[in-house]
Formats: C-alpha cells, sequence, structure tokens
C-alpha cells in the first residue's frame, strides 16, 4: 500500500494573484493590429511600466468608460 503523502495540495492564498481581481479571470483575446499602433502601444507600455497586454488592457477599459 503506497504511503499517503502529507504534503502539498491547494492552499488558501497559494498562486499567482489575479491582476483585477473586481473584474475576474483574464481571457486570451487575439486581434489583429496594424504594427504601428504596436509600436505606440509598447512605447507606452514601457513609459507606463506595464507589460503589453496590461497596456490592451487599459486601452480598453478607456475606450469602454468614455463611451458610457
Amino acid at each position: 500500500m503506497a504511503k499517503k503523502k502529507a504534503h502539498g495540495g491547494k492552499r488558501k492564498g497559494s498562486g499567482r494573484k489575479m491582476a483585477y481581481p473586481d473584474e475576474g479571470r483574464t481571457v486570451p483575446v487575439a486581434a489583429g493590429v496594424p504594427s504601428e499602433l504596436v509600436a505606440r502601444l509598447d512605447a507606452w507600455a514601457k513609459e507606463n511600466e506595464c507589460n503589453r497586454s496590461q497596456a490592451i488592457t487599459e486601452a480598453i477599459r478607456g475606450l469602454l468608460d468614455r463611451k458610457q
């Protein structure tokens, strides 16, 4: 009979923290974007010390907030 392991498993508070906990989990989205816009987005992300995914999220959030 195999001995049961006494460690491991899911623990409360473990794992990567969610970037936007109020908005739920992130979902991968594929979109074709002109290379000039990607370059501008990357420059903005670098200036604001965030990655491309965070920059895209902020851009979408800003667009939707303006439309409301």
